[in-house]
């Protein structure tokens, strides 16, 4: 099978961004467990989330350069940070390593954090379904198909 110039150089751009994805999640693994060893949980829980958001904004940029049509880099690294650090701290509250969490202020915090990843996660899958679908009905309604 024979790939064209262009195909190969899809092929690279998805090989160069799937490495930068690994190194963004092997650093932002290195912050989590350097936080928790040194028993700093604030660091771990803000390292990963500016690693991730910051990663997550290159891996989409540089994305966005192989496939023209790629939109809402900002609104992926938003979504990406935002869910990852919420992965960490269920993480260190199902461990017990979130000791101020024992306080009514604290778990109203996360119960409320709870509910802004849910709002995250909505609109940014539910913004791509309406795009989608305004895409879908304007071409049927100029009789395309």
């Amino acid at each position: 099978m024979s790939l064209t110039k262009q195909d190969k150089h899809l092929h690279i751009g998805w090989i160069r961004t799937a490495i930068l994805a690994c190194v963004v999640a092997g650093l932002s693994i290195a912050s989590f467990w350097y936080g928790v060893i040194i028993d700093k949980i604030s660091w771990s829980i803000a390292g990963v989330g500016i690693i991730t958001f910051f990663g997550m904004l290159a891996i989409s940029s540089y994305h966005s350069l192989h496939q023209p049509n790629s939109t809402g880099t900002l609104r992926k690294a938003i979504a990406a940070s935002m869910v990852s650090v919420y992965v960490v701290v269920l993480a260190l509250l199902f461990s017990d390593n979130l000791p101020s969490l024992e306080n009514e202020a604290a778990m109203a915090l996360m119960n409320n954090f709870s509910y802004v990843i849910m709002t995250i996660i909505g609109f940014y899958f539910g913004s791509k379904g309406a795009t989608e679908f305004l895409k879908i009905w304007k071409g049927e309604k100029n009789g395309q198909t």
